[in-house]
């Protein structure tokens, strides 16, 4: 007995040393970065810009992985099977979240499977119309939906992406019932608004921003909590009248779950710094994404809610891929 108890003293002090240790040597070797889109994406985007600066603090080479296919989830799989080293970590968007509630096909649990190192930027959408479009603003159109349910077409990148979701939380809380018109990806959603086949649509604020100058579609309304300061005299949906909505499509990092500690601190603390750096907040910005950084256990915060509150949209929707 008194062999095994200074074997397990032995044991738990190695296990108590071996943190520090793990955060000193770490990285140790070439940092992947998976994106689970093409490249030249938003979220490409912000992989490419926070991996260079992770390479130039660290010293190590950093390589963004592009494996796109299900809305992330392929990526989202190969990260869960990675060594939990740090060596291997992944930036994902909203998607990660709601594609589990939608389909046993994906094959994680957004939650369980990873390790949340932080938040790193969020992105607000805007609901617009073609120029022709009766409404003038989402009051009038979620007025308009409730006198003809179903017949307003809207048209987004693909069934359960955050565009149908934040539609659909509208119909949820309004009552007003539109029509899901899916197309596959943003730009032929976006065209096909543009040349009026479909009457509305909701994308990123800063995709549709120049043809909202140039007239070419008419903004109804800002998804986010607050205004965006490029589209200042555009109300919110909660500012219109339907309490409590929110949808934005957020980006943050993860890691295979089991990460050390140590190291997802490490990884948290740098990421941290990089966000609040006046020139990566520049950047960023002008990516069209609002930059945020937060603790492990807050991002993870996060992405219960959005489970929360996205598994019961989806469930009235019944939307399923």
């Amino acid at each position: 007995m008194t062999r095994l108890r200074s074997l397990i003293v032995l044991m738990l002090a190695a296990a108590i040393f071996a943190a520090p240790a793990a955060a000193q040597n770490y990285p140790n070797g070439p940092i992947k970065i998976y994106v689970g889109f093409p490249p030249g994406g938003t979220a490409d985007i912000v992989a490419r810009d926070v991996g260079n600066e992770l390479e130039k603090a660290w010293g190590q080479s950093v390589v963004v992985e592009n494996r796109a296919g299900a809305n992330g989830a392929i990526a989202a799989t190969q990260l869960a099977r990675a060594p939990a080293d740090g060596q291997t970590l992944m930036v994902i968007v909203s998607g990660h979240i709601t594609n589990p509630l939608m389909s046993d096909k994906a094959g994680y649990d957004a939650i369980k499977d990873f390790t949340p190192i932080s938040l790193m930027a969020s992105s607000p959408l805007l609901i617009f119309a073609h120029p022709s479009f009766p409404a003038n603003d989402i009051k009038g159109a979620i007025a308009l939906a409730k006198e003809k349910p179903n017949a307003i077409g809207y048209a987004t990148p693909g069934v359960g992406s955050i565009q149908q979701l934040s539609m659909e939380l509208l119909s949820y809380l309004s009552g007003a019932k539109f029509l899901h018109v899916p197309y596959r990806g943003g730009a032929p959603a976006l065209n096909d608004t543009i040349a009026g086949h479909v009457p509305i649509s909701v994308l990123s604020v800063f995709q549709v921003l120049p043809l909202v100058q140039d007239g070419k579609l008419k903004p109804l309304a800002v998804t986010a909590l607050k205004r965006s300061n490029v589209l200042p005299n555009v109300q919110t949906v909660a500012e219109a009248g339907v309490a409590d909505y929110e949808a934005s499509l957020l980006f943050g990092l993860i890691g295979p779950a089991g990460l050390p500690p140590a190291v997802t601190a490490k990884l948290n603390a740098e990421v941290t710094r990089i966000i609040k750096e006046p020139a990566m907040q520049k950047k960023l910005a002008g990516q069209g994404v609002l930059p945020i950084a937060s603790t492990p256990d807050g991002f993870t915060t996060v992405m219960k809610t959005e489970a929360d509150k996205w598994s019961k949209v989806i469930k009235a929707a019944n939307i399923r891929e």
